[in-house]
């Protein structure tokens, strides 16, 4: 019997995490990037999962990416997300100042205390940049 030597369906993975506060429009960045569509959702549950495939330099990748619970109450469950991530991305909601200083005040201690990969990079997204 022959072992089949078929082609993964791409060259890397990466998990990619999305937090921030409630609200600020996580869910709403990763269906506009994922599915090209926009729309005012309600807020995550938990967690949520998405996969896009992307060329970059003739290379595939493959990206996970994990949308958390904005809310306090669901912390504890989104902890472990945070484990096995190469990239993270804080999310503030630009009309509401205290979204972005919780990033310094919570969301980057949760970093700093559950991110198992020290070369995780990190990135900052201002959203709702269209509303006053």
């Amino acid at each position: 019997m022959e072992a089949s030597s078929s082609q993964p369906e791409f060259d890397y993975l990466f998990k990619l995490l999305l937090i921030g506060d409630s609200g600020v429009g996580k869910s709403s960045l990763l269906l506009s990037f994922t599915s090209d569509t926009f729309e005012d959702l309600s807020p995550t549950i938990g967690v949520d999962f998405k996969i896009k495939y992307v060329t970059v330099g003739g290379k595939k990748l493959k990206l996970a990416i994990w949308d958390t619970a904005g809310q306090e109450r669901f912390r504890t469950l989104t902890s472990s997300y945070y484990r096995g991530a190469q990239g993270i991305i804080m999310v503030y909601d630009v009309t509401r100042r205290e979204t972005f200083t919780n990033l310094a005040d919570i969301w980057a201690k949760e970093i700093d205390l559950y991110s198992t990969n020290q070369d995780c990079i990190k990135m900052l997204v201002g959203n709702k940049v269209d509303k006053v």
